[in-house]
């Protein structure tokens, strides 16, 4: 009898350890599962943190810059009818700081109540309304005379004269810079705004800008390194928003030489396409889809 509780009281002892074995790989098993499923929730956190960087990274990278300089322009007969003249400059540039500082006096407003254009009127704009550039684009004939005016009254401010019908060098004496590009001989001036594309038009424009953005940082440098300075900026600018600059033609940029006197001007430039303007010398920059060479 004694033997028999021994052999039961062995069996019990057994099946409790069994019990609780059992009891003890399910638990394990819980455990190894739960530790599983918060791995794979963290990766797939970290990655989706990390997909939410790299987003963000490049939304930064394309982020639109602040425009801190206040500017006029000047739209002359040829180009004031250009709807998409600011294009570029709306891609780079936010609309708050465009609206705050981007000035329009066209030709359109010139000539409102007169035939012939109130060029007094930029004059009056710059009293009311100060800016610390003024950019011109084919500003119409008897510009410069208002340029001095305004030059004798404002004589920090900077003066960008782009595509000019006006005499050149009146227009040299008062402007920062005068840039133009090479037209054939058949092309009058009068037709210039028919035979230049919009997207070259557009490219000149941020240029223009970008060299006024870029003022403070080389003061004492010449118009030419300058602007050229400026060329290359515009065109890697628009490159990463993937925008091609003067929509790839290639330009070279020099200084206008005289073909009698053989000699260099200051301050007016000339973007000529390859085929005119020909091999670029160590004073010239070729621009375009190749960049800037030196």
């Amino acid at each position: 009898m004694m033997k028999k509780n021994s052999n039961d009281a062995s069996s019990g002892a057994a099946h409790s350890a069994y019990v609780r074995s059992v009891f003890l790989l399910r638990r394990l098993s819980q455990t190894v599962t739960r530790i599983g499923l918060i791995i794979s929730i963290t990766v797939l956190i970290a990655g989706a943190a990390a997909c939410g960087g790299t987003s963000s990274s490049r939304k930064q990278s394309h982020q639109k810059k602040e425009l801190s300089h206040p500017l006029l322009f000047v739209l002359g007969k040829d180009f004031y009818q250009y709807s998409d003249l600011f294009t570029y400059l709306s891609n780079i540039y936010t609309v708050e700081s465009l609206k705050a500082n981007l000035h329009i006096l066209s030709y359109s407003d010139m000539t409102a109540k007169t035939k012939q254009p109130r060029l007094s009127m930029i004059s009056d704009r710059l009293a009311t309304k100060p800016v610390e550039a003024l950019i011109s684009i084919g500003i119409p004939e008897g510009g410069a005379r208002i340029l001095r005016t305004v030059k004798e009254k404002h004589p920090a401010l900077h003066i960008f004269s782009l595509l000019p019908v006006e005499e050149i060098l009146p227009l040299e004496a008062y402007s920062d810079v005068v840039v133009d590009f090479e037209l054939p001989d058949s092309f009058a001036k009068a037709d210039r705004a028919v035979n230049i594309p919009a997207h070259d038009v557009q490219t000149l424009v941020l240029c223009a800008v970008t060299a006024i953005e870029q003022m403070n940082e080389l003061p004492e440098q010449e118009p030419f390194p300058r602007f050229a300075r400026a060329v290359a900026t515009t065109e890697a600018i628009l490159k990463e928003r993937g925008i091609t600059a003067w929509g790839g033609t290639r330009y070279t940029l020099q200084p206008y030489k005289d073909p009698e006197l053989n000699i260099r001007s200051y301050n007016y430039l000339i973007l000529s396409p390859s085929s005119i303007g020909g091999q670029a010398d160590d004073t010239e920059i070729e621009t375009g889809a190749a960049g800037e060479k030196q």
